[in-house]
């Protein structure tokens, strides 16, 4: 499934996404300064958050309350190299929840653990346009 879209069309692009992800496990990939960021933001409004969405590059997990008072848990693992920093962060506990995970940088983990996942890949067209493809793997 692919979206072709501009920043103007950020919010038809999220709604594409939470509506053709099958798991509530988002994985975004793409190149620095595709848009991964901006595109979550744009998925936590859909998906009705209370809070401030920031990127947790530095935290590396930040927690969005929702409306209906569920979480979204919004991972930045780019700094991550090795099964034991994921071990060591206690990630894959998160996976045992009914929360949506929402990562940016997801390689670490599909290097070394098989996990039901909607992957999330954003393509750079040009400077305006971005590609959207979903592959579910559940």
């Amino acid at each position: 499934m692919d979206f072709i879209y501009t920043k103007n069309d950020l919010n038809k692009a999220s709604d594409f996404v939470i509506k053709n992800c099958q798991s509530k496990n988002y994985f975004i990939k793409g190149i620095v300064g595709a848009g991964k960021t901006t595109l979550v933001k744009e998925i936590c409004l859909g998906l009705k958050i209370k809070d401030n969405v920031n990127s947790p590059t530095y935290s590396l997990i930040n927690e969005y309350l929702t409306d209906k008072g569920n979480s979204i848990f919004h991972m930045d693992l780019f700094r991550l190299e090795s099964k034991n920093e994921v071990d060591d962060l206690g990630i894959m506990d998160y996976f045992e929840t009914n929360n949506i995970i929402i990562i940016e940088w997801p390689e670490v983990l599909l290097n070394y653990y098989k996990i039901d996942h909607s992957l999330v890949e954003i393509s750079y067209l040009n400077d305006f346009k971005r590609r959207i493809t979903i592959t579910n793997h559940i």
